[in-house]
């Protein structure tokens, strides 16, 4: 089974990068000649899956602001034209959306609705839950901190992966704050909540009052700054791009903010740079190998169905994928600093 790897620039720096002589240009004119290719995507590499399934990278040629910020329509189109790409030209099985792809095509419902698509399709979304699941609580139990006496706070949490954190936690009885861009937006959720152990809020600054943060928005840009965590604060960021201030190890020492979604990769190479440190991947394309390596030709979009969440760890466990070891903006945790906030918290 060949599994195509969907993805996109996510800074204008890897634009800059990653276009043949792109440092000598301003970003721009980059922009600008991208606009008149016949094709706004590329195939980046072909490789091998434990040597039982096939993979390629496709990059849609947009930065995550021009995901966001260009007319939905337009996008949808350049990414329906690189699936199509890789169903008949590539002869993909499957297609894993990869970053802002998946929002954008409302969780790959919408791409599902289009006739010509054949091949299946996936989020990588569920392996992103619980992977994002692990992170927090392995961080937890290094620092001491009981889920039943703290406050976590879920940023994007009727968003696909966060509704499946949110959902995990409720059911522990873990105190939740619970925050979204508006109101409206947690009437999809609250028919999952159980109790009343949870508040909802439309104000990120209320995250001030959490012990533990885990944000997985779409957003283009940082949302979390400094000021907005309480002391020693532990952050689980999943989002790409990031959801906190790149300064926020400077800023807030005290802090440990932790790159989510992030997977043992030993014996997969992609032949692409993700800009990750050696050995590691996201958890997105990971759910995207493993779905090729079981040679299951389902749909894992929309909404995160709970019994395929467990499924994705099984998959994980047998084929020898993981948590990766912590990072923060991709440079090693010294795990002195979680005996810290044990130390301070006792």
């Amino acid at each position: 089974m060949k599994v195509a790897i969907l993805g996109h620039f996510l800074t204008e720096k890897q634009l800059k990068e990653n276009f043949p002589g792109g440092k000598y240009l301003p970003v721009c004119l980059i922009k600008f000649i991208i606009s008149l290719f016949p094709k706004k995507f590329r195939l980046v590499s072909n490789f091998d899956i434990l040597g039982k399934a096939q993979g390629c990278v496709v990059l849609v040629l947009l930065t995550s602001k021009q995901m966001m910020n260009s007319p939905k329509e337009k996008v949808r189109k350049i990414i329906l034209d690189s699936i199509l790409y890789c169903q008949n030209e590539l002869k993909c099985n499957l297609v894993m959306l990869g970053a802002l792809t998946a929002p954008i095509t409302s969780a790959g419902l919408w791409l599902r609705e289009q006739p010509e698509v054949k091949l299946a399709i996936t989020t990588g979304n569920t392996y992103t839950a619980a992977i994002t699941i692990q992170a927090a609580e392995k961080a937890m139990e290094l620092a001491g901190l009981d889920e039943k006496n703290l406050n976590l706070a879920v940023v994007g949490s009727a968003g696909v992966i966060g509704e499946a954190v949110v959902k995990h936690f409720n059911e522990k009885g873990v105190h939740l704050i619970l925050v979204e861009r508006n109101m409206e937006k947690f009437e999809r959720l609250k028919p999952s909540l159980k109790g009343n152990n949870y508040e909802l809020t439309d104000d990120i600054k209320n995250i001030i009052k959490a012990d533990v943060v885990i944000t997985a928005t779409s957003h283009p840009e940082a949302l979390i700054t400094g000021d907005m965590l309480k002391k020693n604060a532990i952050v689980v960021d999943v989002a790409e791009p990031s959801d906190v201030v790149a300064n926020i190890n400077e800023v807030r020492p005290d802090v440990i903010c932790i790159d989510g979604g992030r997977v043992r990769w030993d014996k997969v190479g992609l032949g692409a740079d993700l800009g990750l440190p050696k050995n590691v991947g996201f958890a997105c394309m990971t759910e995207g190998m493993l779905q090729s390596l079981e040679e299951d030709k389902n749909d894992y979009i929309g909404s995160v169905k709970m019994e395929h969440l467990q499924e994705t760890i099984q998959w994980a466990e047998k084929w020898g994928f993981g948590l990766a070891d912590f990072t923060s903006f991709n440079k090693p945790i010294d795990l002195e600093k979680f005996k810290r906030i044990k130390t301070e918290e006792l």
